[in-house]
């Protein structure tokens, strides 16, 4: 039973997989666009998805005429869509690569996504690379901090939404920041790899992360728990602390340029 139940998983995935990719077929005719890459962001590539949870599929595009870029009407530079459970979102490359330059971190994260709907074998990896050894410390501290204070003011101090999946999404942000803060590096995008390699301080902490993210796999992840003293106790330290990572900014960007001419440049010929 339990094979044939894997295997239904499994065929379902597929199933899912290729109607995104369908989507993203039609997308690309309807709006007269390549997409350079697509791939999968938010819980399911962080590990930590239930069976309900939805697909949030992020991909960056480039228009086919290059005189598109050239109107004095600029063209939307975001395309925004849903399909049942997908919710899908694209930016045009300019738009992208600009984020990219301000280390936002939810645009490193689509790079560093391992779930890929589809990929030119060169842009991903190349911007990847780049901002690996570019970005802003800082930046990447202070969001996933951010992302911590948030969920914890809003959704757990006041009690307001207890639920397995809130905790969590603190608890990532807190052990992302040390990460940054600790290796000065962009952290893993699996919540796991990350927790394994950032020091707590304390492995109570990260015992109950890892019992905590089983149970939300398992469809616990909305409902409503009791607090979670040990990690509201630890929260409110790190919350507390003033300690962060230098500010470097992305002051030569020329790389990064000349691959998006050269992209324009390249389809123009096609």
């Amino acid at each position: 039973m339990l094979k044939d139940g894997k295997e239904q998983i499994i065929g379902a995935i597929k199933m899912e997989t290729a109607n995104i990719k369908k989507e993203l077929i039609k997308i690309e005719k309807e709006k007269n666009i390549c997409i350079l890459f697509a791939v999968e962001t938010g819980s399911r590539v962080w590990r930590m998805e239930s069976s309900n949870s939805d697909y949030d599929i992020r991909f960056v595009y480039m228009r086919l005429d290059a005189k598109d870029y050239l109107r004095l009407g600029k063209l939307p530079d975001v395309i925004d869509t849903t399909i049942e459970d997908a919710d899908i979102l694209g930016f045009d490359i300019f738009k992208f690569c600009k984020l990219l330059l301000n280390s936002n971190p939810s645009v490193i994260e689509w790079l560093e996504s391992d779930i890929i709907y589809v990929d030119d074998n060169e842009t991903k990896e190349k911007l990847r690379k780049f901002i690996n050894k570019k970005f802003n410390p800082i930046a990447l501290y202070h969001h996933y901090k951010s992302m911590c204070k948030q969920n914890y003011l809003k959704y757990l101090k006041t009690s307001v939404c207890m639920t397995h999946k809130k905790y969590l999404y603190c608890m990532r942000g807190l052990v992302n920041a040390k990460y940054v803060l600790l290796h000065d590096q962009v952290p893993p995008i699996t919540f796991e790899d990350s927790l394994k390699l950032t020091y707590l301080g304390n492995q109570d902490v990260k015992k109950k992360i890892l019992e905590v993210i089983e149970l939300k796999k398992t469809g616990f992840e909305e409902v409503r728990v009791s607090k979670i003293h040990l990690f509201e106790k630890y929260i409110e330290g790190f919350l507390e602390t003033e300690e962060q990572p230098e500010s470097r900014r992305i002051i030569d960007y020329k790389e990064v340029q000349e691959y998006i001419w050269k992209l324009i440049l390249d389809c123009e010929d096609m």
